[in-house]
């Protein structure tokens, strides 16, 4: 099956968060922890919920911030502090009825193999560790919290034939 066909099966888009859309950093403003989050990738998050696909994001770490981000950018979905990110998986797919093969799994460090091995589609972000190139079918070249996830939802609405539809909009 061509990466194309992949994609064109994919009903839902699962992101980690620390990594992907964000570059990974943490920051401290006194007890608070800080986060950036990249508005390019939440503008192309907001196309893809529009087009009708499900996005969310499956993280091993619970923060006040992701919970935030979530709620502005419309996440179907939002799984936190899951430290099996396979069990995690496997429990999204069974709450929203998805098959493996309707997700694109988006990672950049070793515990999101098991979900992207497990996935329809797996992508990794350009800095993420080398590991993640066994199961990914392909890293992207924007790294993680700089547009990585515009950049894939950008080529999974093309190859959905949906990229026209959510443009016209900025076309008129």
């Amino acid at each position: 099956m061509t990466p194309s066909e992949k994609l064109r099966k994919i009903r839902a888009v699962v992101l980690d968060i620390d990594g992907v859309l964000t570059d990974g950093r943490v920051g401290y403003d006194g007890e608070r922890k800080i986060k950036f989050f990249n508005y390019r990738d939440g503008h192309w998050i907001k196309l893809a919920i529009r087009a009708g696909l499900l996005v969310g994001a499956l993280s091993g770490a619970r923060s006040p911030a992701n919970a935030q981000r979530a709620g502005e950018l419309g996440f179907s979905f939002l799984y936190e502090g899951i430290k099996d990110k396979l069990a995690g998986f496997e429990t999204l797919l069974a709450e929203w009825k998805l098959a493996p093969e309707e997700c694109l799994y988006m990672g950049d460090d070793v515990m999101d193999m098991p979900p992207m091995r497990r996935a329809g589609v797996a992508v990794a972000v350009r800095d993420a560790v080398p590991e993640l190139d066994e199961v990914a079918d392909w890293r992207t070249r924007t790294p993680g919290g700089h547009g990585a996830v515009c950049e894939v939802m950008h080529e999974l609405l093309s190859a959905q034939d949906k990229l026209d539809a959510v443009l016209e909009v900025y076309r008129r």
